[in-house]
């Protein structure tokens, strides 16, 4: 019904009301009753209220039966309120895990880049670590080789000191045999002064010679001292620098233990990143995002349009289409994977075609009333049928869902106070579309002798 014709049936329900109220008041007041002890004024007065109230009342219920839209509309109103609410609730715990598994995948490859730079960095410290003990052991090997010279120097310095004692005590011994021999005879060899000199001056170029190796074998002990002292210093160095090696090398052990460790908890991350990734995947499939009703000449540009929306209202980034249609009819858009940030989205196409006529019976079935389990049982068998004739003729498995908890207690209701035989069948209200939700309800169908109950021929179990 439209709107003028909505507003035009209200007016004149009023313009009844009114009529009807002050037609009941004028009655009442002239034959002058009184209710409850009330004046006779009062009393019209209160049966033109009543009056008023059950016209209403009685058009309410008019409008309902008469308008099955609006009926269902408020009947299901608390059902759809319910279903919205959970729908809203569902769609937010999957935005908040798709948030979480976002930020949990950047953590994770944020993570990732910093363990291989400090990898890295380790390698170019191991390396350099690496260099400064080959350039320690050198250094230690050549302080080793130079304390060996030093000691055979030292062993040679102190073989010239014995071999110039004994030349000195050899020359000391001569000095003394020469001076014995001239003083036996010097008066035999008072011709040989000239040569006495001589020696007298050999003996001092001697002693001259013996200072000198006396203040060489000083300098020569001096040296030895010096020797020993930076053996000593050289010694010191060495165990300090076997002591930084020791300890280079600790620390190159915990280092490469750390870097282990890291490599270890990098690849727990990659594999937790590939976990989470599959989950996206897994979540992104078969996730229903609406339907959209195509006109003609409408297809791919439309459900790119409709899909993008939906997706980016789920948390999605972009969507991405798996296939091509072309309208009128009706695509149905589900998830089909996740792919670079972005939705795979496949499309279920229904054509548009008229499929029942209104009032075309699509399932029925003759049965004795039992109990209302029996009788609901009996019921939920037309449904399925009346399902099954609905997915044949082309519609989507989300519009074939007959009959609903209310169509359900509607047929029972029809059922109710009636015994024996009925015959009960699942019949369109109206015509029947494929992109359309179409409007089924149970009705008993007439037969003779009676309208409702047709003649057995057999005992219906």
């Amino acid at each position: 019904m439209t709107f003028w014709a909505l507003l035009f049936l209200i007016l004149f329900l009023a313009a009844l009301v009114a009529y009807l109220g002050d037609k009941v008041a004028k009655w009442a007041g002239k034959r002058h009753y009184r209710l409850f002890g009330l004046r006779p004024r009062q009393t019209a007065t209160l049966i033109a209220v009543f009056t008023g109230v059950g016209i209403a009342l009685f058009s309410y219920l008019g409008f309902l039966l008469v308008f099955r839209e609006a009926r269902e509309v408020i009947l299901e109103a608390t059902a759809i309120r319910k279903e919205r609410d959970a729908l809203r609730a569902e769609r937010d715990v999957l935005l908040r895990a798709k948030a979480a598994m976002e930020a949990e995948a950047a953590r994770a490859l944020a993570e990732l880049n910093a363990l291989r730079v400090e990898r890295r960095e380790l390698s170019e410290a191991l390396a350099a670590a690496e260099a400064v003990r080959r350039r320690l052991e050198g250094e230690a090997q050549a302080l080793s080789r130079q304390v060996q010279a030093l000691t055979q120097e030292r062993k040679a310095l102190l073989q010239e000191t014995g071999r110039l004692k004994a030349e000195r005590e050899e020359l000391a011994n001569l000095l003394t045999l020469k001076n014995k021999e001239l003083g036996e005879r010097s008066r035999e060899l008072q011709g040989l002064e000239s040569r006495l000199k001589g020696l007298q001056e050999a003996a001092r170029s001697l002693e001259a010679e013996r200072r000198r190796l006396q203040e060489e074998l000083a300098k020569a002990q001096a040296r030895l001292e010096g020797a020993r002292e930076e053996r000593a210093r050289l010694a010191q160095e060495a165990e300090g620098l076997k002591a930084a090696l020791e300890r280079t090398r600790r620390e190159l052990r915990q280092a490469e233990e750390r870097l282990l460790s890291l490599l270890a908890q990098a690849e727990v991350l990659q594999g937790e990143k590939g976990q989470l990734a599959q989950s996206l995947v897994r979540l992104s499939q078969g996730l229903y995002l609406g339907e959209v009703r195509l006109g003609t000449e409408e297809g791919r540009a439309v459900l790119e349009r409709v899909a993008e929306r939906r997706a980016l209202l789920q948390g999605f980034r972009g969507v991405e289409l798996l296939g091509e249609v072309r309208g009128p009819g009706l695509a149905v858009l589900e998830g089909a994977g996740y792919q670079e940030g972005k939705l795979l989205v496949q499309v279920r196409f229904y054509p548009e075609k008229r499929a029942f006529a209104e009032g075309e019976v699509l399932s029925s079935a003759t049965f004795r009333l039992s109990t209302p389990a029996r009788n609901q049982e009996a019921l939920e068998r037309l449904g399925e049928e009346a399902r099954k004739r609905l997915l044949e003729a082309g519609f989507p498995p989300e519009y074939a869902t007959f009959p609903s908890p209310e169509e359900l207690a509607r047929g029972l209701a029809l059922l109710k106070g009636r015994q024996g035989v009925v015959r009960v069948g699942v019949v369109a209200e109206k015509e029947l579309w494929t992109t359309e939700r179409p409007l089924l309800a149970f009705r008993l169908l007439g037969g003779p002798p009676g309208p409702e109950v047709p003649v057995p021929t057999r005992q219906v179990p």
